[in-house]
């Protein structure tokens, strides 16, 4: 689409979001209760969640997990087709081509495998099974010399991602039923925070790195995984429910 008109893309992501918004307001069941619940106009305050977070013993760890993977995440928009095309002279089909190829081996990673892989793995070891695949991909990837390579490693690439919805199982257990909404939002703040520092650190990065060396940005990638395999071995040591530090 974007070989034929640079703003087509972003018309047809709109419309896709649109058909996302549909489904959700008219199929997706509520999972609250009906009855109706007074505002706290102090849980408006945007520091409390952050207060929070600090009285749950555990909960730091996994927010740190889901900003550091939400983080690595952002490297691949912003540097993906730069790297396509500054190390394999790709043009937007075959940035496409790469994309698409990614898109339906995770799909078909994520609907058949994260199961299996929890009960066979458990969850901690899903996530670290799931980071190590990546950085396996991400390391290919930082040496390719022909754009070949990059379709060939995608089925492994795409198994970074059987860890992920373990993790997010696992961090909703750590909560009761009634704190869900307020950890959903928790991480969804992390994941911004992310979408903002990530973009600017990445594309700074591969700007330094792009007349020597474009797949050394992959490997600053392996690095912050590496951060996150201690952070989920110390968030995931006791899979049962944190309970609030005294204060």
């Amino acid at each position: 689409l974007g070989d034929q008109w640079l703003r087509l893309p972003f018309i047809a992501a709109a419309v896709l979001n649109a058909c996302n918004m549909l489904l959700a307001f008219f199929i997706l069941p509520e999972s609250r209760t009906p009855a109706r619940e007074r505002i706290d106009l102090a849980a408006l305050n945007p520091l409390r969640p952050l207060r929070w977070i600090l009285s749950m013993k555990g909960l730091l760890p996994i927010i740190l997990v889901f900003f550091i993977l939400s983080a690595t995440g952002e490297a691949y928009g912003t540097c993906w087709a730069l790297w396509g095309f500054d190390t394999f002279h790709w043009n937007g089909l075959w940035i496409g081509l790469s994309l698409g190829a990614f898109g339906i081996c995770q799909t078909v990673v994520q609907a058949l495998l994260p199961g299996p892989a929890s009960k066979r793995l458990g969850e901690r070891g899903a996530v670290v099974v799931g980071i190590a695949c990546a950085c396996l991909a991400l390391l290919a990837m930082a040496f390719a010399s022909q754009g070949w390579i990059v379709f060939a490693i995608m089925p492994v690439f795409a198994l970074g991602g059987i860890g992920t919805p373990a993790f997010q199982a696992f961090a909703s257990r750590q909560v009761d039923p009634a704190r869900q909404g307020q950890l959903q939002g928790v991480l969804t703040s992390a994941v911004s925070l992310a979408s903002i520092i990530g973009p600017l650190a990445f594309s700074t990065f591969y700007l330094a790195v792009q007349q020597a060396w474009p797949g050394a940005i992959w490997l600053s990638v392996v690095a912050i995984y590496a951060l996150a395999v201690p952070l989920v071995l110390l968030g995931t040591r006791a899979a049962r429910p944190v309970q609030p530090a005294s204060l």
